[in-house]
């Protein structure tokens, strides 16, 4: 069984971070004068956990109980495709929770936060429109952000730029990282999915694909925010790597060994499983102390379920795919919050696709 759309194979390590680091930062001498002027926003500090679920243009904090403890309006993108042959343009959940807020990017170019019960307030704002799109995280102290920027208005490639800065203002902006990749489907692109202990967590993907199920990332980096140096690397094109990490690591399948690698954020594999025939994917558990496995949902995938295994329990629930861990107890799938040990179900007011963890940090 292979990742998803096109298994991003060696050409990964040609893009993002080749031989050892991200190019040399480059710094802006001033913040975007539009931002500038915003006030930072006021809300609530959230409590947790939760889990985060977009479904009919509606973000939604899922509880334990798999009720919405707060929602908010998300409109999608302008952006679609990557070419005139109508290749999808991969978009990673538009969201990133800090320690106590959440936020995400309303159409194009507006970053706000989650104001409860119903309402967001604009934070700041990223470049988006027609032909660009960009991707963010916001650091678990809510003081910076990082954001990759597609710009698809050429001919024959995509440009790719990574920038980090402060959150509220726009000041201390830094393009780290200047790339261009194909629009075919030997592209890749980064995704800044969250922040470990002050470094940037990248999920390697694929840029473009006619087949936008099953997609997973080919590596996770961690580098330097700041210099964009890579600190870690973790992935190889034999295994199937979570496409939500925890604060634990992530795992890695590999399906020709009936195998799966638990690593930590330095590397390091901490644990190895059996799997089953049937195990496409695997989570961590934000201490590492449980971990799911989950069916595929590629063309001809078997049924779906999820194989829960702890260290004094092991279950299976039918007829679901899980994400990731909101916490050790509980799993979130795109249309419940399924509890470990007991297996029980709890169906969410709507399906989704979904979109993280509350608090976020890794």
């Amino acid at each position: 069984m292979r990742r998803g759309a096109a298994l991003l194979i060696s050409a990964i390590l040609a893009l993002s971070c080749g031989g050892g680091s991200i190019p040399s930062a480059m710094s802006s001498p001033s913040p975007k004068p539009s931002v500038a002027a915003r006030p930072s926003p006021t809300a609530p500090r959230l409590t947790g956990p939760y889990g985060l679920i977009l479904t009919a243009g509606t973000l939604q904090l899922i509880g334990a109980d798999g009720s919405a403890a707060a929602s908010a309006a998300v409109a999608a993108p302008s952006v679609q495709f990557c070419s005139p042959a109508h290749d999808v343009v991969v978009v990673p959940p538009p969201v990133s929770a800090s320690s106590d807020q959440v936020y995400f990017r309303d159409g194009d170019t507006k970053i706000k936060m989650v104001v409860p019960p119903n309402s967001a307030a604009e934070v700041t704002t990223v470049p988006g429109g027609p032909n660009t799109i960009s991707f963010f995280s916001v650091s678990p102290d809510n003081q910076r952000i990082a954001v990759l920027v597609e710009d698809l208005s050429g001919t024959g490639n995509i440009s790719l730029r990574l920038y980090v800065e402060d959150l509220h203002g726009g000041a201390h902006h830094t393009d780290i990282f200047n790339n261009t990749t194909a629009r075919g489907k030997s592209g890749v692109t980064l995704w800044p999915m969250g922040w470990h202990e002050g470094l940037l967590v990248l999920a390697v993907i694929v840029a473009c694909t006619f087949e936008p199920a099953g997609i997973t990332p080919s590596e996770w980096h961690l580098i330097d925010a700041s210099t964009a140096v890579r600190k870690t690397a973790i992935g190889n094109a034999a295994c199937v790597l979570s496409y939500w990490p925890s604060p634990a690591g992530v795992a890695c399948v590999d399906h020709s060994k009936l195998a799966a690698a638990s690593y930590d954020w330095t590397g390091k594999v901490t644990a190895t499983r059996n799997v089953q025939s049937n195990d496409f994917q695997a989570g961590l558990s934000p201490t590492s102390a449980n971990i799911f496995f989950t069916s595929g949902v590629l063309i001809g995938a078997p049924a779906p379920s999820i194989r829960m295994v702890g260290r004094t329990a092991s279950i299976t629930v039918p007829g679901h795919t899980a994400c990731l861990w909101i916490d050790d107890g509980l799993v979130l799938a795109p249309d419940a919050v399924i509890q470990f040990p007991s297996g029980a179900v709890l169906p969410i007011p709507a399906s989704g696709v979904c979109a993280g963890r509350f608090p976020g940090g890794l």
